[in-house]
């Protein structure tokens, strides 16, 4: 009725006025951000401490992609594909070779980084063209490509140059086909990024058993025909990836959370001897417990949601499904990082065919929000070099508001898309004679989208 009133008066709808306030907010963000460099001479919170380190996310990995040490000597948990990605990208982009260094490479790659920011803008608008952006209006859609592309996780991901902002494109293809298409897709985002394994669990939810051996097969068959052509000792992945899953100080406090998506960021800085020490002049409990607590309470919300999932199966979409894993993923621990935050950008057009629609797009929103605006608490590192300006200057660190809330927000779109998951009777009104969820597979996926 509202819309019907907003469309007589020539007044825009709620989406778009919605739309429109997350686009300004981010676009104010964005300014800020500029203005503090201008100023300062680097990026603020939520943007990493180390501001000589800035895109070194892709030239790390792409002067390793040229060393044969890359599994042996550095201890990669890249999968092969994700190197040669990275070695044709500068090959195509006439990046340096890695003679100098990674840090030459950057220096002397500036059409690699161009190539880079540009995928980051190209991405959204890609993404958009996938046959569950089709019911969304082209305003709306204008609105939220500007929100994203200035949203903090895009920003954040571009500063450091991470090649997870390839993801969202496969994922995509992951949600919007079935059969061989959907089980490639999958395939390749666990060669790109291994923690999308989870996804697999689509396969056993839908107890398609055979999707889950086709998706195992074909996964392990681009991983071994990828490292067949990188590196022989390409096996080494599997004894590195889990070294890498039992280390306890990988992150430095500061890096964990400078853009945490897991309460596990809390439970890590409690963990942590330097964070320890900080927490308990603040706080009133026992660390130790409030780690188990922690970890405990997070680790019981996945495995309801699974549950959930493995129950309320025949009244969910597909896309659901995967909506919720995706979900999972970025609540699983600080090993995904904050980069994962940009593959809600996919669930969009899903999460607003849900019963909580505007709690779910309303903590997506919280979370691509420049909250970290908001000191909580400062500490000078003294000076240190900052690429983006070429000088060295004196780096006043600032753990943002940011940091604390899109761990507890994330927690909550989990433990909200579970419970109405688990209180879900059916997925929509009968079809002729038929509901839904006992229509053949790609009938069903057409009234899906």
């Amino acid at each position: 009725m509202i819309e019907k009133v907003a469309a007589i008066k020539g007044m825009p709808s709620r989406e778009v006025i919605y739309a429109g306030a997350v686009a300004l907010i981010n676009i104010a963000g964005f300014i800020y951000f500029i203005l503090y460099f201008m100023e300062n001479g680097y990026l603020p919170s939520p943007f990493i401490y180390d501001k000589a380190n800035t895109f070194m996310d892709l030239f790390n990995p792409m002067y390793w992609a040229y060393d044969s040490g890359r599994y042996t000597e550095w201890g990669s948990v890249y999968p092969p594909l994700s190197f040669l990605i990275l070695k044709l990208s500068n090959i195509a982009l006439l990046g340096a070779g890695p003679d100098g260094g990674p840090l030459a490479m950057r220096d002397n790659s500036p059409f690699v980084i161009l190539g880079f920011c540009f995928i980051c803008f190209a991405t959204p608008a890609i993404m958009m063209h996938a046959r569950q952006w089709k019911s969304v209006a082209s305003l709306d859609k204008i609105l939220i490509y500007v929100a994203i592309i200035l949203s903090a996780p895009m920003l954040f991901s571009l500063e450091r140059g991470n090649i997870v902002v390839l993801c969202p494109v496969l994922l995509a293809a992951a949600v919007s086909n079935i059969g061989l298409k959907r089980i490639l897709s999958i395939a390749l985002l666990i060669n790109i990024k291994p923690y999308f394994a989870v996804l697999m669990a689509y396969f056993l939810i839908r107890k398609n058993f055979k999707g889950f051996l086709f998706c195992s097969i074909t996964s392990f068959m681009v991983f071994t025909a990828t490292g067949m052509v990188l590196d022989e000792n390409f096996l080494n992945f599997f004894t590195n990836i889990i070294g890498f899953g039992q280390a306890k100080n990988l992150f430095t406090v500061g890096e964990v959370m400078a853009f945490p998506s897991s309460v596990s960021a809390f439970s890590y800085v409690l963990h942590d001897p330097e964070g320890r020490v900080y927490a308990l002049s603040y706080a009133l409990f026992d660390t130790d417990l409030a780690v188990s607590f922690i970890e405990t309470l997070k680790w019981s919300l996945i495995i309801v949601s699974l549950v959930a999932a493995s129950i309320k199966a025949r009244t969910m979409r597909d896309a659901e499904i995967i909506a919720l894993l995706v979900v999972v993923i970025t609540n699983m621990g600080v090993s995904v990082g904050g980069y994962t935050l940009l593959f809600y950008i996919v669930m969009i057009p899903i999460f607003i065919k849900m019963r909580f629609a505007w709690l779910y797009i309303g903590i997506i929103s919280i979370m691509s929000m420049p909250l970290d605006i908001v000191p909580l608490v400062n500490m000078g590192l003294g000076v240190h070099y900052s690429y983006l300006s070429d000088s060295n200057r004196y780096i006043d660190w600032t753990l943002g508001l940011g940091s604390m809330v899109r761990p507890l927000v994330n927690s909550m779109l989990l433990l909200s898309i579970a419970y109405e998951v688990f209180t879900r009777k059916q997925l929509f009104k009968p079809v002729g004679a038929a509901r839904l969820v006992n229509l053949p597979e790609k009938k069903r996926e057409a009234c899906q989208v």
